[in-house]
């Protein structure tokens, strides 16, 4: 069992490595109005059309020494750094899911949900890093994806929870009762909070970028704090964002020590945001019961 939970993890890898160039090139064309599903991959210096063996996520960059084949210009750390980040978010991926522990219908669709937030989180995080731009053609989606995902999962767990009880001698006495009617109530209550947790999120940023006059942070980090508060719910994409602005400050402070920056320079806020998110979908829970046991011996 053991053997095949890590062969599934090396798959996700190498899968996800691919996916990253592409990912990479999405981030580079999309924000330029360039075409990025037609048209092959060349150098971005002598734009000579690459080939099958300069293709090869992180070996070709490896092989070739960080430099293009043809006019051996220096490459962006961005294409192995790219492949690399998607590479590990297929397999936390496998892991959030629990297709790797357990291949079924449903870890196999969350696999899908999880591939496809952290496609547009890591498109996000290049194309700020790169051109300190959210660009509304790849947060949008995003969102909507996002919150269609999250109704149907909703609708979904609600018809099969009907299926299960109407196929058992005691469900069908609970469904004569308020009891399925309480669980859609419970349902729509939560998504409440999540939608709510979201505007939250996105007016306080509103409200930061009205105080800074627009040099703290730009309207796509707006959209880009609404859809952090769809994947991660309520509370924890509060938490994400709070998460979020320590390790930026952290970073900043980290920069200014070093004089690569100055307190008047700006550095891009989404990848932050990204990163707080992530860490909050893995170890947000085992942190929240963690504060509140903290505050519980506290008083």
């Amino acid at each position: 069992m053991k053997n095949m939970q890590a062969a599934l993890f090396i798959y996700l890898f190498i899968i996800g490595l691919f996916v990253g160039s592409f990912l990479n090139l999405v981030s580079d064309r999309l924000p330029n109005g360039k075409k990025f599903v037609f048209g092959r991959s060349k150098c971005d210096f002598c734009h000579e059309t690459l080939k099958p063996k300069n293709l090869i996520p992180i070996f070709s960059f490896v092989f070739q020494k960080g430099r293009c084949s043809f006019c051996h210009k220096k490459l962006p750390l961005f294409y192995p750094l790219s492949e690399f980040m998607t590479g590990v978010s297929f397999v936390l991926a496998g892991h959030l899911s629990d297709f790797v522990y357990n291949p079924n219908v449903q870890s196999t669709i969350l696999l899908f949900y999880y591939i496809v937030v952290f496609g547009f989180f890591i498109t996000i995080f290049l194309t700020d890093v790169k051109y300190y731009l959210i660009p509304d053609s790849i947060v949008i989606p995003a969102i909507v994806f996002v919150f269609l995902s999250s109704v149907l999962f909703r609708v979904f767990d609600l018809v099969d929870l009907k299926r299960n009880l109407a196929g058992d001698e005691f469900g069908v006495y609970l469904l004569r009762t308020d009891y399925f009617n309480n669980h859609i109530f419970y349902s729509l209550k939560e998504f409440g909070f999540v939608l709510l947790g979201a505007i939250a999120i996105s007016l306080f940023f509103l409200f930061l970028i009205f105080i800074t006059k627009g040099r703290g942070m730009g309207f796509g980090d707006v959209k880009l704090g609404f859809l952090i508060g769809l994947v991660n719910g309520f509370p924890f994409g509060i938490f994400s964002i709070f998460l979020g602005f320590i390790i930026g400050a952290v970073y900043s402070l980290l920069l200014m020590l070093m004089k690569k920056k100055t307190i008047k320079d700006t550095i891009p806020f989404g990848p932050f945001l990204i990163i707080g998110s992530v860490i909050t979908l893995l170890f947000g829970q085992a942190i929240w019961e963690w504060y509140s046991n903290l505050g519980a011996f506290i008083i």
